[in-house]
């Protein structure tokens, strides 16, 4: 049996720094809640979502996610189960957020501090979130894979790639805007085909499309201003034929939420989206997941957590 509160932790995360400062955060988390809990730290790709499964089949109820979004990412696909439900109704997800982007929290509204998540979970508060699935192709297989945050493809997907294989010191911002330096020059953009909740079909060149839960990605960037994590809807914005000059002289609007009304770029809400484009690379909660995305459904109020 697991303990009623299970701590899963990357020690990866935040350029490796959670595995360093973890003993700190633990010792602390001992003396704020006062009651036993459980630590288990992921060794490999995937295995939060392999934890967090056997501790709620295990007994917990209140699962924690140590890391960055990519963690918290995994945690709720082991949370749900296959049909978008928890596996168990009571469980609940608390995040203390030590990545590189911690771009979810920002939204969801709490900080980064140890006492601010140990009170939460002290309280009790939960709310009823919504979760993105995106079905997506890797290695040439269909594939499906939940998400909480934001789902990209285009450019952006690029740029995460780009991110996750270079070195994430100087943070979340300045390693973004890094990438995004580095990527945009060299990316050309695609024709894509698009349907949203069944309607008609309509074509565009693009440089990204977002599909957003939350309002944030990117290290703060917020391309979804008005995203709302409990309306049963995706805020939708696609990045149209924009070129590098373009992109690098607006980012500021993009930063600021003020991008919405600027020429070639479209906005709308919706509950599915189905996608028919090329080999573009999708990445889900800033993880880089495979190509060619062929559908994106909202499942309204599918994830309990900590708020």
């Amino acid at each position: 049996m697991a303990a009623d509160i299970v701590f899963i932790v990357n020690p990866i995360a935040g350029n490796r720094r959670t595995g360093r400062r973890w003993r700190s955060y633990e010792r602390r988390f001992r003396d704020l809640l006062g009651r036993p809990f459980d630590v288990r730290r992921t060794a490999r790709r995937w295995h939060a979502a392999e934890l967090a499964k056997q501790a709620i089949v295990d007994g917990a109820r209140t699962l924690v996610a140590v890391g960055g979004d990519g963690t918290l990412n995994e945690i709720v696909n082991g949370y749900l189960d296959g049909t978008g439900r928890p596996w168990n109704e009571e469980a609940c997800i608390a995040v203390l957020s030590l990545g590189t982007g911690s771009d979810f929290i920002r939204t969801l509204g709490v900080t980064r501090e140890v006492g601010d998540i140990a009170g939460r979970i002290q309280a009790g508060r939960t709310r009823w979130i919504d979760a993105g699935l995106c079905e997506f192709v890797d290695a040439g297989a269909p594939r499906s894979r939940y998400f909480i945050n934001v789902g990209e493809f285009g450019s952006g997907g690029a740029i995460v790639d780009r991110v996750n294989r270079t070195t994430k010191l100087l943070g979340g911002r300045m390693s973004f805007l890094i990438g995004i330096l580095r990527t945009l020059p060299r990316y050309v953009n695609t024709r894509v085909a698009y349907m949203a909740d069944g309607g008609p079909r309509r074509e565009q060149i693009v440089n990204d499309v977002i599909v957003a839960n939350g309002r944030f990605f990117g290290g703060g960037l917020m391309p979804a201003p008005h995203a709302d994590l409990e309306d049963g809807l995706f805020d939708v914005t696609i990045l149209g034929d924009l070129d590098f000059k373009t992109m690098r002289k607006n980012l500021g609007l993009l930063r600021e939420g003020r991008h919405l009304g600027f020429p070639g770029i479209t906005h709308f809400r919706c509950r599915e989206l189905r996608i028919q484009a090329g080999e573009e690379m999708i990445d889900l909660d800033g993880e880089y997941v495979g190509r060619h995305p062929t559908r994106f459904e909202i499942l309204p109020k599918a994830v309990r957590i900590v708020a």
